[in-house]
């Protein structure tokens, strides 16, 4: 057994603290009715959950400590919180199915990050496996914010509504490959144009940010599938040339072994 760990890393876990107070916040503001301050509260606990694990690998204070209070802290803020506030929102207006699809999505959540947690040494750093907890939660969230500032109205909305958080909760328990964008190097350089470039995006989200972020959400969801439709396209690809070339090679073993076995036939008819 590791020996316990006196002190913890202040930096980073200040930063999962900052993120747990959004994800509860949000729970408050969606049983209070402000909805849309529910859904900008866990688009901000989104940021600061992205930066806490940034801090702690760039500040070199990365520990077993941190890791589990960061899933914690997901499981309030992406996992309890959406739920939550969805309900409160419009899922109310089914009823029991109401309930049923935001527990789905919280039980979706709690088996993604244990998942996540005890694939950490063995999975895919450039692969997340299943939809990322932060990311289903944004989209929901982004939804809730893009109606309620535009006050759209809309029958179909609730169930939209419906259909995507139920969709959403499946995707995190799914094996679908979502890319983690863990190449990006923050501490190498890069081109001119890639600053002016991120300037530029944040600059069009500003314009319009719920409708913005619900679009960015939506388009990461869909490339999941698509990763992963070429991934296994490339594996049954591979897989079909590895074969192929075995085929070849024991072809190409028979054809010695005959042309050994003819030999050998024409030494004994010599010698007879």
């Amino acid at each position: 057994m590791k020996p316990f760990e006196k002190g913890i890393y202040l930096l980073p876990n200040l930063m999962t603290t900052a993120a747990l107070f959004a994800g509860f916040y949000a729970v408050i503001a969606g049983i209070q009715g402000n909805f849309e301050l529910g859904a900008i509260a866990i688009l901000v606990a989104m940021v600061l959950d992205g930066l806490d694990g940034r801090i702690a690998r760039m500040t070199n204070s990365c520990s077993a400590f941190g890791a589990e209070y960061d899933s914690l802290s997901d499981m309030v803020s992406f996992g309890l919180a959406p739920a939550l506030l969805m309900f409160q929102w419009i899922l109310h207006d089914f009823g029991k199915l109401g309930w049923l699809i935001a527990f789905i999505y919280t039980v979706a959540a709690a088996l993604r990050l244990a998942r996540f947690n005890t694939q950490v040494g063995v999975a895919d750093k450039r692969y997340f496996q299943g939809l990322p907890s932060p990311v289903a939660a944004g989209v929901l969230a982004a939804l809730i914010w893009m109606i309620e500032s535009n006050q759209l109205e809309n029958i179909a909305m609730p169930v939209v509504a419906l259909v995507l958080t139920l969709v959403v909760g499946l995707m995190m328990v799914s094996n679908i490959r979502f890319s983690s964008f863990k190449e990006f190097n923050l501490k190498g350089k890069v081109p001119f144009m890639t600053l002016l470039i991120i300037v530029l995006i944040l600059v069009v989200i500003t314009w319009e940010p719920p409708t913005l972020l619900f679009l960015i959400f939506l388009t990461y969801i869909l490339s999941g599938p698509i990763v992963t439709l070429v991934t296994l396209k490339k594996t049954r690809a591979l897989r079909k040339e590895q074969r192929d070339e075995g085929v070849t090679g024991s072809d190409a073993k028979s054809s010695q072994d005959g042309n050994g076995s003819d030999k050998n036939d024409d030494k004994s008819g010599d010698k007879e």
